[in-house]
């Protein structure tokens, strides 16, 4: 039997061996028209994209088992797998690929939904948008497959671009994302196939194509996002996924892709809320400091090495309250949000206290602590903070955040004064609270991070927060939050079992993720999670009882006194007094509202051309971006996305594009009377500090 055995695999190794001397002669006799098409297609990436032209132009493949088929078309043997990369006939397999593809699509997915009783402005368009295409969508039948136009497509695999070139042959394509790990499988596409038309289709107005060559999966994520901020957000939820092979590279790259995704698609920002952080903003800055930058050096080495816990409200908090009172005066306690209320009730005093949530509500939850309390705690927060907060601390601070118009505005106005001071914007300080402690300690260049409370999620619906928050009373549900009926995902817990989490917890971790990463980096910097919540790759999983911190006590006070007195200074003279209706140009932002309203007319009939109309619109206003004029894209973007979002949507739901491009005119009118509105909510801009509720006040069991 074994010699059977043998005689068969000796028999299709000599079956392999003759085929591919086979395809290598023929290969040989092709040489001059294959030479003739790389040099072609070399040509015109030096033209079109001349990195792309320096990066192979001296190009050496690892695989050099590289053959032509009877049918003429390339093929190559996969090293990591011993086989060929296509079958006999490589186009026509191919072909029945993305055939079946476009009868079944990959799609990115969001689905938005009204929000009732919410003051914004924003939100009451944007209800409306969503009342008229749900008005509009009666009677159309459902889109099957892909249309013949789409806006976004993201390729997982060029390989000798044989599905590149179906597929673009079947579809035209407005935004093309292609990623390929593999430089020998991009380098055989330029004696594969024609890039020329390729490339001069993609080049001009209004189309863009990106090529991610031989980045790793999170690397291709990252510089993904940061090109889908030019092209625009809006695209982003209605984007087409086209996997062309499977390879661990591969696979990995779209696994972090679908993890990441909710960076695409939240934390878009609107303008209500922009309003309100110029308004807040301005108000704050008489009462608090301003991060500012002065390098490394100007910090003391041994406070870079004290141990910082950053406290958050989940339930793994409770399991941790006698460990945090034992280690209290050899560590530095970052506290963020609500866990405020349950360390007071446990006798614990933090040393800084982090917010980021701009609403009034945030700063109520103080009402419920003594002044005598919060007067040993330092208040960090950012510009958009409500300024009742700085009004609670004997000690506060506050940083810019990224992406705010009142940042803008700020930076703006104390350069225009010749103020050349490296003012701190906090990256990565979004969605919520321990986000923007994980920044400060990147700001404050701390080495030693255990995380205690920040779960990311919750493993029991009914025990979501610490059992001695706010959140409960009694051992109930206080009425103030409840996640009964929230729509979860599941999520890999850090000592394992399964972790359920919000979106907005999930964003958090990504969030939390991406910081890490780049603080990974940094020579002697070490982090650890002792909660029993969702993992967060690259800080390591720590039992409570493995926790060992043998470092001395410390000086806390003299420790503040030093960040304080390293990492923040007096706010700008220039800004003390000013109004928000002074700083931001009315008269301009007037002139741009009212040119997002014109263009959309009889002559549009077809999907390409409202994406090109809302295209053109993001471009007006990314443009702003570079100017003088960055609030006005700062206040602007976040709504524009919202809105052209749900247009692209509707458009890409329905079957008869005719009928769905004269209905989605239904749509743009909501957006057109926001845009109309702006104008005067920017003329009263100061009076939009938040007025809160009593719903805190009322549930909260601070």
């Amino acid at each position: 039997m074994q010699n059977e055995e043998f005689s068969s695999s000796l028999n299709q190794a000599e079956t392999f061996v003759s085929m591919f001397e086979r395809g290598a002669a023929r290969l040989k006799e092709s040489d001059t028209a294959l030479t003739e098409r790389y040099l072609r297609n070399m040509t015109v990436f030096s033209q079109i994209m001349p990195h792309i032209f320096d990066s192979f132009q001296h190009y050496q493949p690892k695989k050099r088992h590289i053959y032509m088929e009877e049918s003429g078309d390339l093929n190559l043997i996969r090293d990591d797998i011993g086989v060929p990369l296509f079958s006999a006939n490589p186009k026509q397999q191919a072909s029945k690929k993305v055939a079946q593809a476009l009868i079944k699509p990959n799609k990115t997915l969001l689905n938005l939904e009204r929000t009732d009783n919410h003051p914004t402005r924003h939100v009451h368009y944007s209800n409306k948008m969503l009342d008229q295409k749900n008005q509009h969508s009666q009677g159309l039948e459902l889109l099957q497959g892909w249309p013949d136009f789409v806006g976004s497509t993201i390729l997982f695999g060029i390989e000798l671009g044989y599905q590149l070139e179906l597929l673009l042959a079947q579809r035209s394509i407005k935004h093309l994302y292609l990623y390929e790990y593999d430089l020998d499988f991009f380098y055989y596409s330029l004696f594969a196939i024609e890039w020329q038309p390729i490339l001069e289709r993609y080049n001009q107005d209004g189309r863009t194509i990106h090529f991610f060559l031989g980045v790793e999966a999170e690397e291709f994520t990252e510089k993904y996002l940061r090109q889908l901020e030019e092209n625009g957000y809006f695209m982003a939820p209605e984007t087409y996924l086209h996997i062309a092979y499977s390879s661990p590279e591969n696979d990995l790259a779209i696994a972090y892709f679908k993890k990441h995704y909710a960076r695409q698609v939240m934390g878009w920002g609107f303008f209500d809320d922009a309003l309100i952080g110029v308004a807040q903003g301005l108000k704050s800055l008489p009462n608090t400091k301003l991060a500012h930058f002065q390098g490394r050096d100007a910090l003391p080495k041994w406070v870079s090495n004290i141990p910082v816990f950053i406290l958050g409200n989940g339930p793994s908090l409770d399991q941790g309250i006698e460990l945090i009172k034992e280690v209290r005066e050899q560590v530095l306690l970052v506290c963020c949000g609500s866990t405020i209320n349950t360390l007071k009730k446990l006798g614990i005093t933090p040393d800084i206290h982090v917010d980021i949530e701009r609403l009034k509500q945030t700063v109520d939850k103080f009402l419920f602590l003594d002044q005598e309390y919060l007067d040993k705690i330092w208040g960090l927060s950012v510009n958009v903070m409500h300024p009742g907060f700085f009004d609670c601390f004997k000690r506060s601070g506050m940083a810019m955040k990224p992406g705010e118009a009142i940042t803008s505005l700020m930076l703006g106005q104390a350069r225009a004064q010749g103020d050349t001071k490296e003012y701190v914007q906090l990256n990565y300080c979004n969605p919520v609270v321990a986000n923007l402690a994980l920044s400060y300690v990147h700001l404050f260049g701390f080495n030693n991070v255990y995380y205690l409370g920040v779960d990311n999620g919750f493993k029991d619906k009914g025990s979501h927060h610490s059992v001695h928050s706010g959140y409960y009373k009694d051992g109930k549900e206080s009425g103030f939050q409840t996640f009964q009926q929230a729509k979860l995902i599941e999520r890999e817990g850090n000592f394992g079992g399964t972790v359920y989490a919000t979106g907005m917890m999930d964003t958090s971790r990504v969030q939390l993720e991406a910081l890490t990463r780049q603080l990974n980096k940094r020579r002697n910097f070490a982090s650890f999670n002792l909660s029993d919540g969702a993992k967060i790759e690259g800080v390591t999983p720590l039992l409570l009882e493995d926790v060992l911190i043998l470092d001395p006590k410390i000086n806390h006070a003299k420790v503040i006194d030093i960040l304080e007195s390293v990492y923040f200074t007096d706010p700008p003279a220039s800004l003390l007094g000013q109004s928000a209706e002074a700083l931001i140009c009315v008269d301009d932002f007037r002139k741009i509202s009212q040119m997002l309203q014109q263009g959309w007319d009889e002559n549009l009939k077809t999907r390409e051309q409202v994406c090109d109309l809302l295209w053109s619109h993001h471009r007006q206003i990314y443009f702003l971006k570079g100017s003088i004029h960055r609030h006005v894209y700062d206040l602007l973007i976040g709504s524009f996305t919202y809105s052209a979002f749900l247009i692209v949507q509707f458009l890409f739901a329905h079957q008869d594009e005719a009928e769905t491009v004269s209905r989605a005119r239904h749509l743009f009118e909501p957006w057109c009377e926001f845009l109309e509105e702006m104008p005067c909510m920017l003329q009263q801009a100061s009076e939009y500090v938040d007025q809160g509720n009593d719903h805190l006040i009322t549930y909260y069991n601070g």
